[in-house]
């Protein structure tokens, strides 16, 4: 998530997936690529690079991207999800909203497996995301849910991506005039939830 555009008035937030559609895109081309070059090496060449194709395309379809305006001038919160196919507008008083969240907690995902072994090893991973919190119970996310197997190489980027994500979130609270919690999740082992 970044922020786009503030003034006095107004904050804009945006948080896109043009790597999903880059990447759907990369997969489409290779797909249609190997099964042009290959299909004549083996009949199953030719399925392959239907598969990667579809993948390909899936990741360009279901790929998303938010954009959330807060007005304070007209008190609104305009909530924009857009994907390639359909998408979700939707408008929201700033009255309403409680508070700022950013929520962290561990998950374990299995890594695969290196070398000679054929196990995969579980591996915690930190998962975070900022949503809006209304008096009535309802959470807007204001960005995709990242994990730090994703957006990090390192511990000292993990930080670096983290802390921007919260210092984000923050920033939101402030503008919007409510408070800001950060969830940090419970040490390594404990509550660690299985993927």
């Amino acid at each position: 998530m970044k922020i786009v555009n503030q003034s006095a008035d107004e904050l804009v937030l945006k948080e896109g997936s043009t790597t999903g559609i880059a990447i759907g895109v990369v997969f489409v081309i290779a797909g249609a690529l190997g099964g042009y070059f290959l299909h004549h090496s083996s009949p199953i060449a030719i399925w392959i690079a239907l598969g990667v194709v579809l993948i390909g395309a899936a990741a360009i379809l279901f790929s998303t991207s938010i954009t959330v305006d807060a007005n304070k001038a007209s008190g609104q919160i305009s909530y924009q999800k857009k994907r390639l196919i359909g998408g979700q507008n939707s408008m929201y008083a700033i009255a309403d909203v409680l508070r700022i969240e950013t929520r962290k907690q561990w998950r374990v995902q299995n890594s695969p497996p290196a070398g000679d072994q054929n196990v995969s090893i579980p591996q915690p991973v930190l998962v975070w995301q900022s949503v809006i919190v209304f008096k009535d119970g309802r959470e807007l996310p204001l960005d995709h849910q990242k994990t730090s197997s994703t957006t990090t190489i390192g511990p000292a980027v993990l930080m670096g991506g983290q802390g921007a994500e919260v210092a984000i979130a923050a920033q939101v609270a402030k503008f919007l005039s409510v408070p800001f919690q950060e969830i940090a999740p419970p040490n390594i082992g404990m509550g660690i939830i299985q993927m």
